[in-house]
């Protein structure tokens, strides 16, 4: 029977006590529903961060402070050691990341303006002792300086004097860029001037394109500048022999030969954000020679199983190499203009400087020079219409500096001496 009020006066407190337990058992329950929910969540997360990112650590969501007394109070650790742990944590991930990423790259980023070229790269990797522009022919003669012709009237004067050995001759708008080698000094002077200006200390490789200046110095550092602001970036470092092999819009690439003579291919980004990614395999620096990168095609030469060498071009990004003359004698770097290559060629005691058509595989004589030996130390440079050998043809010592025009024919020499040039 129910309680009547009358006979209970305590009916109301009663009636509220059992309100308060209905009241927490309710709250109890949600809270328990809440808890259950916010669980599951949490191992619903954690199992995806686990299937992403399998390296992942709860640790890594606990501050600082607080791993740190759970390590010390209950893990056993010390503060020292925590703080060592935390230190080459932090040095790992601050670290430029080393990728093998970089062998293909769109073909937008070999979309180079030929005009903002400094020189051809070919040229440059093999000394860089001759340049053009729109109006001249510029060319380096070591002990002398530098040389101006004219090609419509073969007129010449010499705009720099030196008697240092000069190379890496760059012609990019106003400016003349150039590396006196005895010296290790980049230099750029003013069209007309004669004065240079200094701009970087021990170079020995340079490339301009655009605004924008790469170099390779004495101590195998990579660095960059740029033309309106010349402040040095450096974008690699190695003990180990670097050299330049070409550019893309955004990156340069080289090699880094170590003293087992293991070659390493680099490609660096001009700010250094991805660091420094491998472009191909490393190999012996014999199997792969004279590597040049001109408009997003690899050339250089291929050792074969009998010794000989195969000239090859490799589109950037491509596993399939092209074969484009077999058994080559002369593995000097080659040079690419449009559709047509550059290369020399050793035959008995000739020395030929060669044109290949790319599109019709038809072969040429440029130019070339009697009794040259297999010691010799020539060179060979393309300055636009005309072609020049340049160096020592034989072991005693023996000198050339030949040049021929694309439209007289290789017999049509010019030969600079004295300062002078003469047929």
């Amino acid at each position: 029977m129910r309680e009547n009020y009358y006979d209970n006066p305590n009916t109301d407190e009663d009636r509220l006590e059992r309100n308060e337990k209905k009241k927490k058992s309710g709250a109890a329950r949600l809270i328990l529903t809440v808890l259950g929910f916010v669980v599951i969540a949490i191992a619903v997360f954690l199992t995806t961060i686990k299937i992403v990112q399998p390296e992942f650590s709860v640790k890594q969501l606990i501050p600082e402070k607080v791993s740190e007394y759970v390590d010390e109070k209950v893990n056993g650790k010390t503060t020292a050691e925590v703080t060592e742990s935390t230190t080459v944590t932090t040095k790992m991930t601050t670290e430029a990341p080393v990728k093998a990423d970089a062998e293909y790259l769109p073909i937008e980023e070999f979309k180079f303006d030929n005009g903002a070229k400094g020189n051809y790269m070919g040229n440059i990797l093999a000394g860089g002792k001759v340049g053009y522009d729109a109006s001249y022919i510029y060319h380096i003669v070591d002990g002398k300086g530098i040389y101006r012709f004219e090609p419509y009237s073969e007129s010449y004067a010499r705009i720099y004097q030196s008697e240092h050995k000069l190379s890496s001759l760059n012609l990019k708008g106003d400016f003349l860029y150039f590396i006196d080698n005895d010296g290790g000094v980049l230099y750029r002077m003013k069209k007309g001037s004669s004065k240079p200006e200094e701009l970087a200390k021990d170079a020995k490789t340079a490339y301009v394109y655009n605004n924008r200046i790469y170099f390779i110095t004495t101590d195998n550092c990579v660095k960059t500048m740029k033309t309106d602001k010349l402040r040095e970036k450096t974008l690699y470092s190695s003990y180990d022999d670097v050299e330049l092999i070409g550019i893309s819009l955004h990156a340069v690439f080289f090699s880094v030969t170590d003293a087992n003579g293991r070659v390493k291919y680099i490609a660096v980004d001009n700010k250094n954000e991805t660091g420094e990614q491998y472009f191909r395999q490393t190999a012996d620096k014999d199997e792969l020679v004279s590597p040049v990168l001109e408009d997003g095609f690899l050339y250089y030469f291929e050792k074969q199983s009998d010794e000989s060498y195969n000239l090859c071009r490799q589109k950037y990004g491509s596993k399939t190499p092209v074969t484009l003359i077999k058994n080559v004698t002369c593995l000097s770097p080659v040079i690419v203009h449009s559709n047509r290559l550059f290369y020399g060629e050793l035959d008995g005691s000739r020395f030929k400087m060669m044109e290949l058509n790319m599109n019709s595989d038809a072969v040429k004589t440029m130019l070339s020079v009697k009794k040259a030996t297999l010691d010799n130390e020539l060179i060979f440079q393309h300055g636009g219409e005309y072609d020049f050998i340049i160096g020592k043809k034989n072991a005693d010592g023996d000198k050339v500096y030949f040049a021929s025009s694309f439209y007289t024919g290789s017999e049509n020499i010019m030969k600079f001496k004295e300062g002078k040039w003469s047929y």
